[in-house]
C-alpha cells in the first residue's frame, strides 16, 4: 500500500439495531441508516460526503439486509458503477469492520466511519485524509477538542476522554493506512462493549495506565504510545478543526439536534 497516494477506500458501517430499539420504532424503519435527516436518509448523506470529497475510490457498505439498502437509488447506481460494494455484516461492528477491511484488499488506505455521521461533508473528509497522511501512523484517529464542541454546540452532550493536555471527543473517523492497522479491528473486538465508557476503554490498556488517566497524568500522545504496544500498530491522532464532526445520531435527542442544525440556517450552515 502506498501511503503517499491521495486516494482512499472507505468502509461504512450500517449494521441494523435490534428491531425493538426505540429509535427504529419511532421512525418505523428497518435500519438506523435509513432514518432521514434533512429529508435524506443518513446513509445517503454520508455516502455523498465521501464521494464528493473526490478522494474515495470505493465504498464498502457493511450491513445486514442488502435488499433494504439497494432500494435507495444512489446506492443501486453506485453498485452498478462498481464504486460501492456490499459486505454482509457479522455479529457486532468490530467483526464487520474487520471483514470489510479485509475485503478492501489493502490496495490503498481505508477510511472507516458510520452511517449515523449525518453531518459529514466533503470538506471534513478532505481534511481528515490530508491529516491522516501527515501523521505517518498506521492508524489515524479523528478527534475533536471538547472545548471547541461545547463552544460551538453548548447544548450537545458528547462522550469525551479527559487527558492532561485536554479533553477530546471521538469523531467516528478512522483511517487504516496499511494492513498492519487491521490489527486494531481485532483489538476492538475485546473492548467493543465498553465503547461508550471512556474509563473502561482506558482500563483495557492496563491498570497502571487507567490509574494515570484517573489522576489526570496521561496525555493524549502518551495514551497513543501505550496503545501502540497493545493493539500492534502505531496510532496517531487527527485533531479535526470542525466541531460538527463529533456529532452523530445515536438517540432521538441527537436526531432532533442534528435536524435543527440542518434546517435552521440562522444557527448552523453546513458548507460543502
Amino acid at each position: 500500500m502506498n501511503k503517499k497516494t491521495s486516494f482512499f477506500d472507505a468502509v461504512l458501517l450500517a449494521g441494523d439495531r435490534r428491531q425493538d430499539d426505540p429509535l427504529l420504532q419511532r421512525f418505523n424503519v428497518p435500519a438506523k441508516a435509513l432514518i432521514k435527516v434533512g429529508d435524506t436518509p443518513m446513509i445517503i448523506r454520508v455516502i455523498d460526503g465521501l464521494i464528493r470529497s473526490g478522494l474515495i475510490k470505493r465504498i464498502f457498505i457493511c450491513g445486514q439486509d442488502q435488499e433494504v439498502f439497494v432500494r435507495l437509488r444512489p446506492i443501486d447506481e453506485l453498485m452498478k458503477k462498481g464504486r460501492l460494494f456490499w459486505i454482509q455484516g457479522e455479529k457486532g461492528p468490530s467483526l464487520s469492520a474487520y471483514k470489510a477491511l479485509k475485503a478492501s484488499g489493502g490496495e490503498r488506505p481505508v477510511i472507516l466511519t458510520t452511517c449515523d455521521h449525518a453531518l459529514l461533508a466533503p470538506k471534513h473528509v478532505g481534511f481528515f485524509c490530508d491529516r491522516a497522511l501527515d501523521t505517518g501512523a498506521d492508524l489515524a484517529i479523528g478527534v475533536a477538542r471538547l472545548e471547541k464542541v461545547k463552544e460551538r454546540f453548548p447544548q450537545a452532550r458528547r462522550t469525551s476522554y479527559k487527558f492532561k493536555d485536554g479533553s477530546y471527543c471521538s469523531c467516528n473517523l478512522f483511517a487504516f493506512m496499511n494492513e498492519k492497522a487491521f490489527k486494531a479491528a481485532e483489538f476492538w473486538k475485546n473492548i467493543e462493549a465498553r465503547r461508550k465508557n471512556p474509563l473502561k476503554i482506558i482500563w483495557g490498556f492496563g491498570w497502571i495506565w487507567a490509574l494515570w488517566y484517573l489522576l489526570g497524568q496521561l496525555t493524549l500522545q502518551k495514551a497513543l504510545e501505550r496503545a501502540s504496544h497493545v493493539i500492534g500498530c502505531r496510532p496517531g491522532a487527527v485533531i479535526m478543526d470542525f466541531p460538527e464532526t463529533a456529532i452523530d445520531v445515536d438517540s432521538y435527542k441527537d436526531w432532533l439536534f442534528v435536524e435543527k442544525l440542518l434546517t435552521n440556517s440562522k444557527n448552523y450552515l453546513l458548507k460543502t
